[in-house]
């Protein structure tokens, strides 16, 4: 009676550690796809955070380029060349040659 009785507490003992074995292991891959999934993810985040980070860089390399343009469209150089080109003004000492058509 007594040898039985190791014997079941055996079988329980071994199928509990399987069991418990079983468990371990999905937990383990379950754990392991989150874990991939999580870094492609990663992966895909760094990728765009390059693409708008040259994106902001452009936009602020256009917004100087325009400050620079509305600096100097705020001159008289460029207020001289619009009156002359476009309404064809001219200041008195200048000389105007215009070639011929044939």
């Amino acid at each position: 009676m007594a040898r039985t009785r190791r014997v079941k507490r055996r079988k329980k003992t071994s199928t509990g550690r399987i069991y418990v074995a079983v468990i371990m292991l999905f937990m383990i891959c379950v754990m392991t796809v989150q874990m991939v999934r999580l870094y492609d993810k990663n992966q895909d985040l760094k990728k765009q955070e390059e693409s708008l980070q040259s994106q902001v860089d452009e936009a602020n390399e256009k917004s100087e380029q325009l400050k620079e343009y509305e600096e100097y469209v705020g001159t008289d150089e460029y207020i001289e060349s619009e009156a002359s080109q476009k309404l064809g003004l001219t200041h008195d000492n200048w000389i105007i040659f215009k070639e011929k058509e044939d």
